[in-house]
């Protein structure tokens, strides 16, 4: 029934519904309408306090996802080749999987059953626990997530700084000076922040000061506000060289380096060699701009330095991502107003943290066969493959997959069906049958977003303005549907091993988890939030807790410098110049995409292509006029692509976005054409980041040539 305020709380109740978008991290409040138990629209919620009736195109869109034709409603079970499946009944798919899955486990060992989690069930406070809690009801620890291709290095980085894995983001609320490396907020909405008015947030800085976007790309924010052209992995260069102007002209913040800091010295002869004329052929920026950036963030008494995605899967991308710590560190930008730092979240986060990711130490699960290391508990995705093929004592045996699709999205993806064949069992949790889920010998349909209740637990601690809210669900579960956590918590009850999803809902966690935080001590609970259908603004505020407390060391400091990132410096110094005719690809975010797991929705991709940006002096040089087709080659393979030629790239450099070229069983997304990038990207252990394991994707050589 509806509350007093006219919300409808039942789900499938006809009415208005308060829920939020779960497609990105910007977590957007939404009204959706129901009539007839089916939702006929969604809107902004404009009572949400955080987003403030805001959301993009794709939120929307959730509805068109719920009632999609091509979407898997019932349990599915292969009876031939790869997408050859027939319904099954729960029971009967639960009770064959339990028996199938104890069974490779007792002949193989734990080690041989591995979790392979993708990002919409990350977006959901019960989905995100399910996979994990899983893992540890099976004794295993091979977990394999999207963080190779996404937020390994910036983790690894902060980790060797700080001690701690908690994201360190911008206080966009009252910078006056805000670097962007990499990223382009104004189409991804932020990433490892949650900042659902992004845009306006970065209109008041610029009225206040300046933003400063470093992309090899005139994108969509770099148009809006100030942008430097660098070359495709110039970052570290460029900031390296910012580095060794403040340290030089002593620009620093003395007073809380001394405080707060060890390893200066280390960080001081480390970068000393980066000067600015150094730089200047390696990032392609001029020694003279590379100075005075770094004396105006150094002057700003409210300035930040963010990264994301662009500068997070080149050749030096912890680096440059240490790198990018340091300067705000030591420019005196860490912890303070207008400066970057930690969310105040008014939750245990951290504690969480620790108990869900056991071995989240860098390096704790190292892969069996090509030894690379592991960063938050994850195994590098470069190694997927050979851990399945390779025989011996820890070879994959049984998989579980839920809401990835690595055919899509890991590099060399498509060959990943190699090692599919090898499994004794392969269990898929999906939307809809995939170019991954139509290899699994079972096909478990889960609910949307819409379709069960949540809350932002997970998300606390990286708002920029911290916010709480709970949501029921919108409708029933469409089908016979299910969410993450019920089927996996049957599952593992079934096998005997239910101890680790415990006694407590998830929501009954949170709720711990809550009043045991520094805002639980002020009322925050679950109940409120209850109370308060459209959010909580957690009103102490940024900066209300003691930076100290979270950092990790021993010795309670923030290390400048360490032995990890002199042994990348010294590789750094040994790079050999960068190719002077040679042209490398950078990614591509696209405004209505989200990897490869939207392109079925009509209302999306009807106006949207993959097209390859190529600036016209590369096209020229290679006979190509605009949306000609043409071919992208690398030693791994090749694409047929189209091309659009544009002055926003820089010469040297195109962009292709990754998830297309889709071939499930998904007939909108099929029909839309592209090519699956992640099959010619460099692949294998070797071609990763040593270090952190991370994929190369951003910088690589590649040839364009007329089709």
């Amino acid at each position: 029934m509806a509350d007093s305020s006219g919300i409808a709380r039942i789900p499938g109740e006809d009415g208005d519904h308060v829920t939020y978008c779960r497609i990105c991290e910007a977590l957007c409040g939404m009204v959706a309408t129901v009539k007839d138990g089916r939702i006929t629209k969604i809107r902004p919620d404009r009572d949400n306090p955080h987003s403030r009736g805001h959301i993009c195109v794709k939120g929307p869109a959730l509805a068109d996802l719920a009632y999609d034709e091509d979407r898997v409603l019932h349990p599915l079970k292969r009876v031939g080749g790869p997408g050859e499946f027939e319904p099954v009944g729960w029971d009967e798919a639960l009770d064959d999987i339990a028996k199938r899955l104890a069974a490779s486990v007792e002949r193989h060992g734990a080690f041989s059953f591995a979790v392979n989690s993708g990002n919409p069930p990350s977006m959901g406070w019960p989905s995100s626990l399910a996979s994990v809690l899983f893992q540890q009801a099976m004794g295993g620890s091979r977990t394999y997530t999207p963080a190779s291709e996404d937020i390994s290095t910036p983790v690894l980085a902060t980790e060797l700084m700080f001690g701690t894995h908690a994201f360190v983001f911008p206080d966009l609320a009252t910078c006056e000076h805000l670097l962007i490396f990499g990223s382009n907020p104004l189409v991804s909405h932020g990433s490892l922040m949650i900042a659902p008015r992004f845009k306006e947030d970065l209109d008041e800085i610029a009225k206040r000061g300046r933003v400063i976007v470093v992309d090899p790309r005139r994108t969509e924010t770099a148009r809006k506000f100030e942008h430097v052209s660098i070359l495709p992995e110039g970052d570290v260069w460029l900031l390296g060289a910012m580095l060794q102007v403040i340290l030089s002209e002593d620009l620093q913040q003395r007073q809380f380096i001394e405080q707060h800091c060890a390893g200066l010295e280390g960080l001081v002869a480390a970068t000393s060699w980066i000067t600015p004329m150094l730089a200047e052929p390696r990032c392609g920026i001029d020694a003279e701009t590379i100075q005075q950036l770094a004396r105006d963030f150094a002057s700003a008494p409210r300035a930040a330095a963010m990264g994301r995605i662009g500068i997070c899967r080149g050749g030096f991308s912890t680096l440059t991502n240490f790198f990018l710590h340091a300067l705000n560190v030591i420019g005196g930008k860490f912890h303070t107003p207008g400066g970057v730092g930690w969310g105040h979240g008014g939750s245990a986060t951290d504690e969480q943290f620790a108990g869900i990711f056991p071995g989240a130490r860098h390096g704790a699960i190292p892969s069996r066969v090509s030894k690379l290391p592991s960063v938050w508990g994850t195994q590098p995705s470069t190694t997927f493959l050979e851990e399945m093929i390779t025989p011996g004592e820890g070879q994959i045996k049984s998989l579980l997959v839920v809401g990835a699709n690595p055919v899509m999205s890991m590099p060399g993806g498509p060959a990943l069906v190699e090692g599919f064949a090898e499994l004794d069992l392969m269990v898929a949790l999906d939307l809809y049958m995939t170019e991954t889920s139509r290899h699994a010998h079972y096909l478990l349909p889960v609910t949307t977003a819409l379709e069960r209740e949540d809350m932002n637990q997970f998300f606390l601690n990286h708002m920029v303005r911290p916010f709480a809210q709970y949501v029921p669900a919108v409708i029933k579960p469409v089908g016979e549907t299910r969410g993450e956590y019920e089927i996996l918590r049957d599952l593992a009850v079934r096998m005997g091993r239910g101890e680790s999803f415990g006694n407590m809902t998830p929501f009954e966690m949170a709720d711990a988890s809550l009043q045991k935080g520094i805002e639980g001590q002020k009322g925050l609970s679950l109940a409120k939030l209850k109370e308060h259908p459209h959010g909580i603004m957690i009103e102490s505020g940024r900066w209300a807790f003691d930076f100290k407390k979270r950092l990790g060391h021993e010795d309670g400091t923030i290390h400048l410098w360490c032995e990890e990132m002199q042994a990348e410096v010294e590789r750094l110094r040994a790079k050999p110049a960068r190719k002077p005719d040679v042209l490398q690809l950078i990614n591509l975010r696209k405004l209505r995409s989200i990897n490869s797991w939207m392109h079925n929705v009509e209302a999306l991709v009807r106006t949207d292509a993959p097209k390859l940006l190529i600036h016209p002096t590369d096209a020229a040089a290679r006979g190509l006029n605009d949306e000609d087709e043409a071919k992208l080659s690398t030693q791994w393979g090749s694409l047929d692509v189209v091309v659009s030629l544009t002055d926003d790239i820089r010469p040297g450099c195109v962009a292709y976005p990754h998830g297309w070229g889709n071939h499930g069983g998904w007939k909108r997304a099929n029909a839309k054409g592209g090519g699956n990038l992640n099959a010619i990207v460099p692949q294998g252990p070797q071609s990763a980041e040593q270090l952190s394991g991370m994929s190369y994707l951003e910088g690589f050589e590649v040839e364009v040539s007329a089709a």
